[in-house]
């Protein structure tokens, strides 16, 4: 009897074994700084045979087609995107370290025995100890052949160690400064691009910019960025399919952490500035060529996606929520929105903002617009922004677009199904105010359920004396973080 018990024990036990000795999905998760969504082939970029290896991995695997960051600027982006929590909720809402309760992508993969890399945007991942990053290397992100150099190292590693890996990879391209801005062996900061787009090639410009002389100059530096992005992630899948990982391996390409760095693109949450490039290669799962245009995801979905993949427990209390159905061709119901945020930009400059979007919607909230404060953030420090102020002085049409930039309005609401590039505010028209205040509830009760620091104002915001208040006591309140934070650095 006691024979038959222990036959019976060890028989149930083997699953558990064979589940334990199981190699885990090992991840390569490749960001691009400062990317358009629509900057590649793929995705329907301008410039013919630019980016041959972005194209060629949504030809090996799934491309979604409404992905978005909810943050879009870098240090909040990348702290939602491995935590799943929203910024009010990781204590991102700007430049700021996480909070001491908030969990990590890494953190889950470290505890699993993960061995764990972040090159590049190193110090966009605070406090360093919760990303368990060795190594943890920056100043090579524009290089393609060091981050090639610093892959092959990790994997070896990995290997020797006989650990599953993270291999966090963040580029900095096509991020400012442009290549050639400065002259024409100018590389800002990085190795030769495998070529350079010349003028001649910039035949459309992206329809929320105006078509100017320097914007296209200026354009011109920017996708000659986006190829030495192309050339970084070739080359480190060239390495990861060298090492004999290629097939053990979820690649999950993010171009970008959110839009380029022009007026209306990044530090917003317009389309331009949130939606992405996601490409997601899993073999065995994904299939060749798939395309998903059924589901809007977001960077919040991330870290439940990736450790729902790897078969890891999930980080309890998220916001966020694992896509891994859709990554494997289902249909699921209620992805149908995004909620996205702004709060400070670098240097604790405030400028809040709250949307809600759809694929064809989006209803925008401006808390710091008051009718005198002036927008002002890095999109603006280029030729692109002096060239729309220059050509503002004849044109009345540019005149009151860079006049809008600068102050907006407390609210704003786009239909993107005439208007994919958000030019036409129809917070007025009469006829919308039924799904204007649809949107509004929505978004409001979104906000109340997360604890957002700006839901009682946005409750009353017709009360500009309370919104003012809010703003200046939630920065004044983060404005004391970041001095500790600064102090702890130094």
């Amino acid at each position: 009897m006691m024979r038959t018990l222990l036959a019976i024990f060890a028989t149930l036990l083997l699953p558990l074994a064979a589940l334990h000795a199981a190699p885990r999905l090992n991840i390569l998760l490749f960001t691009a700084d400062d990317m358009n969504f629509d900057s590649s082939g793929v995705y329907g970029g301008p410039i013919r045979d630019l980016t041959p290896h972005i194209d060629s991995l949504a030809a090996q695997g799934l491309r979604f087609e409404h992905a978005y960051t909810v943050v879009a600027v870098c240090q909040p982006s990348r702290q939602v995107m491995l935590t799943g929590l929203y910024p009010h909720r990781n204590g991102s809402m700007g430049f700021f370290p996480l909070k001491p309760d908030a969990r990590t992508l890494n953190d889950q993969l470290h505890d699993a025995g993960y061995l764990i890399s972040v090159l590049g945007k190193n110090s966009h991942h605070q406090p360093a100890e919760k990303f368990h990053a060795d190594p943890a290397t920056d100043g090579i992100s524009r290089h393609p052949a060091k981050l090639a150099e610093a892959t092959r190292s990790f994997l070896r590693t990995a290997r020797e160690q006989g650990r599953p890996f993270f291999h966090n990879v963040n580029c900095y391209d096509p991020h400012r400064p442009f290549i050639g801005m400065k002259g024409p062996d100018e590389l800002a900061g990085g190795e030769a691009p495998s070529r350079r787009v010349t003028p001649e090639e910039i035949t459309r410009v992206p329809g929320f910019l105006e078509d100017l002389p320097d914007v296209r100059r200026e354009l011109v530096g920017y996708y000659t960025n986006v190829r030495r992005l192309d050339d970084a992630l070739g080359a480190v899948l060239k390495v990861l399919d060298e090492e004999g990982f290629a097939e053990s391996t979820l690649v999950v390409f993010w171009g970008g952490d959110h839009g380029m760095s022009f007026p209306f693109g990044k530090s917003n949450c317009y389309e331009n500035s949130s939606r992405g490039a996601l490409i997601m290669r899993w073999p065995g799962v994904t299939k060749p060529g798939a395309v998903d245009r059924a589901h809007l995801v977001s960077t919040l979905d991330f870290t439940p996606t990736l450790l729902d993949a790897a078969g890891l427990p999930p980080i309890p209390g998220v916001d966020g929520r694992s896509f891994v159905p859709a990554v494997k061709g289902e249909t699921m119901p209620g992805w149908d929105r995004v909620f996205t945020f702004y709060n400070a930009a670098f240097g604790n400059n405030w400028l809040p903002m709250r949307c809600i979007r759809t694929r064809d919607r989006a209803y925008i909230w401006n808390a710091w617009s008051d009718g005198q404060r002036q927008y002002q953030t890095e999109g603006m420090s280029g030729l692109t922004w002096k060239a729309m102020l220059a050509a503002g002085a004849t044109n009345p049409v540019i005149k009151a677009r860079t006049d809008f930039n600068l102050r907006r309005a407390p609210e704003e609401f786009y239909d993107l199904t005439k208007d994919p590039d958000e030019r036409r505010n129809h917070i007025a028209d009469p006829v919308r105010q039924n799904e204007i205040e649809a949107m509004r509830g929505e978004l409001l009760a979104l906000m109340k359920r997360t604890g957002d620091p700006f839901a009682d104002a946005f409750a009353s915001r017709e009360d500009k004396a309370l919104v003012a208040a809010t703003l200046k006591k939630v920065s004044a309140e983060y404005s004391k973080t970041a001095n500790r934070s600064q102090e702890k650095s130094e």
